[in-house]
């Protein structure tokens, strides 16, 4: 019996140069994420959207799922990037994140997406757009009441708009350095 290879697989919007440009100088100057221990920093390169994690796909369903995906019709559009905050709260943080709004578009694309695919891989959680700009790998209370307070007056920070043309397939593959992430297809809306 043969074993069928599977990639970890999702689908994502990346952030343009500027857009992650102006990321990075939020992590490092706003939040000066780098000086807290507790804190795994996003590489810049490596922030996205989420529309959809799939999981582990096997080759032939992968197949399956990139036709489907050619299928999803829709307009290019933009949204609004506002407001650092954190999930589920800044009292128990466990991702940092940059909140997106004006995403009626963004949330339409995530429901056609999801449609296109059948319901056969949608997450089971609502959908709630963000970029993750760092996670909380072992909390340490004096950080995250520095860090807290260091967002609290970010929480409406207008950051910019985004435009979306296209949306991507993306492969993560898990490192001991942290996931690396490849594109595997491109959409045009």
């Amino acid at each position: 019996m043969m074993c069928m290879q599977s990639v970890r697989v999702f689908i994502a919007i990346d952030p343009d140069n500027e857009t992650r440009q102006r990321l990075l100088t939020i992590q490092r100057e706003s939040l000066k994420m780098r000086e807290f221990s507790s804190v795994k920093v996003v590489d810049p390169f490596a922030m996205h959207v989420t529309l959809s994690f799939l999981g582990n796909i096997a080759s032939p369903e992968l197949l399956a799922i990139r036709d489907a995906l050619r299928s999803v019709s829709f307009h290019p559009f933009c949204v609004t990037l506002n407001g650092i905050g954190a999930f589920p709260n800044t009292r128990r943080m466990r991702v940092i994140h940059v909140g997106l709004s004006d995403s009626a578009d963004l949330k339409r694309l995530h429901k056609l997406i999801v449609e296109s695919l059948r319901g056969a891989y949608a997450s089971q959680k609502e959908f709630d757009p963000h970029i993750t700009l760092g996670r909380v790998k072992r909390a340490i209370p004096s950080e995250m009441k520095d860090l807290a307070n260091l967002m609290a007056p970010l929480s409406s920070l207008f950051i910019g708009r985004l435009n979306v043309s296209s949306f991507l397939l993306k492969q993560s593959t898990l490192t001991p350095n942290g996931p690396v992430y490849d594109t595997l297809e491109e959409f045009k809306l």
